[in-house]
């Protein structure tokens, strides 16, 4: 018997609005920032790499914890109190005084789990339990909500900036985030279509359902954490994962450097939404290319573009070059969201996902932590981004060939794969 109406799209719907509040924490947005925070404090640039580095390590250290309670309890409760914590940090951003009080803030923003890299368990790990086969549009859906959040806050953020300073900017983005959140999570999220009687993707239901945990009910093979680690597709999908996490983690100084470029900052921040526009129209495709082409292909589509988006970005000199580069850029990011999500569950199965997803992102975090303040050093050592971005698009050339190498297991041989 199959339900006329499947309940894991509302769980996407809802992720949308989560993704798209959750650009309102000072993720792509906290780049517009830099400038006008930096001048107030006195903050270099390498200082502020280290607080998003200060996220990024708090952020790995809690989804040890965030993917098992995912797998155990669903995202109902989390959701809504990591937003809570989150809105009020972000409130503290603009009450702050000085950068220990900023390194304390980023780094329970970080524990919070909520405001990290596209991508993040929380927002995505929900979805992907509710879908096999049609896993990629939903995961792509999803995460639409990041793409459509950047195109609006980025502007909004520079208006509130404009209209009334950066710290009451903080403020009101704060505010925005938590009334977006906690309702709709605590109203419409569940953990996965079994508690609620569905079978993934709105299947027929069986007439003697399974218990709910049971991994037999998963129609995917199953793999625990320990078997996950005993395969070369685990290590080579978090090598690729890791290098790309670098850069995207870099990518934070793109905004100072293109208004440094001699580039208005209100156009900047124009482009940038056009990136997001760009990651927004990727998401819209991303979805179903994974759903129909081996995974790891679409996947090495991004770092493709990362690399050529680094060379246009070196010799930006034009405002067609500055909106090329970053609507590359935006595009990548859009395969980019959905790779980090759907690669895990098509490879290993939705039953542990969140388990094994939450061991893999601390390292992922970590290389996403280091790679905002080394560019930050580069730059405060070299006074200039030239070299960073050169090392970036190095990088992204090995992520490239690493996940290409990076072929499913079979689960048959999966204690021999390694």
């Amino acid at each position: 018997m199959k339900p006329s109406f499947y309940y894991g799209w509302v769980i996407v719907v809802t992720l949308f609005f989560v993704n798209f509040a959750v650009h309102a924490t000072g993720t792509l947005n906290l780049g517009l920032f830099v400038i006008p925070m930096g001048e107030a404090m006195g903050i270099s640039r390498s200082t502020f790499g280290w607080l998003t580095t200060a996220r990024y390590l708090a952020g790995g250290f809690t989804s040890l914890f965030l993917g098992r309670l995912l797998d155990r309890f669903g995202p109902r409760l989390i959701i809504p109190a990591s937003a809570a914590v989150t809105g009020v940090c972000v409130i503290g951003f603009g009450l702050a005084d000085n950068v220990v009080q900023l390194f304390i803030l980023f780094t329970v923003v970080g524990l919070a789990g909520l405001s990290t890299p596209g991508g993040g368990l929380l927002s995505t790990v929900p979805a992907a339990k509710w879908f096999v086969r049609r896993r990629g549009i939903a995961l792509g859906l999803a995460s639409l909500g990041l793409g459509v959040g950047g195109i609006v806050m980025l502007p909004l953020t520079q208006f509130l900036i404009d209209s009334v300073g950066w710290r009451d900017a903080w403020l009101y983005l704060g505010i925005i985030s938590m009334a977006l959140i906690i309702p709709l999570s605590l109203t419409f999220l569940r953990r996965q279509p079994e508690d609620m009687g569905l079978r993934p993707d709105g299947d027929a239901i069986s007439p003697a359902p399974q218990k709910s945990d049971d991994p037999e009910t998963a129609d995917e093979a199953v793999w625990t954490l320990n078997e996950a680690l005993h395969t070369r597709a685990f290590w080579l999908l978090t090598l690729a994962l890791v290098l790309g996490g670098f850069g995207m983690g870099a990518s934070v100084h793109r905004i100072p450097y293109f208004v440094e470029l001699g580039f208005d900052a209100d156009l900047v921040a124009v482009s940038i939404s056009a990136d997001a526009g760009g990651a927004a129209a990727m998401l819209l495709v991303v979805g179903l290319l994974f759903d129909r082409f081996p995974a790891r292909f679409v996947a090495a589509g991004a770092y493709v573009g990362f690399t050529v988006s680094m060379g246009l970005t070196l010799t930006a000199s034009s405002t067609f070059d500055l909106f090329v580069a970053v609507i590359l850029w935006g595009l990548s990011v859009g395969i980019n969201i959905v790779s980090q999500s759907y690669l895990w569950a098509d490879y290993f199965g939705r039953t542990f996902l969140g388990t094994i997803r939450g061991i893999t992102m601390p390292t992922i975090l970590l290389a996403s932590a280091f790679g905002a303040p080394l560019v930050g050093y580069i730059y405060d050592t070299t006074d200039g981004y030239e070299l960073a971005w050169k090392t970036l698009m190095a990088i992204y050339v090995m992520a490239l060939v690493v996940m290409l190498i990076a072929t499913p297991p079979r689960k048959a041989n999966s204690n021999s794969a390694f």
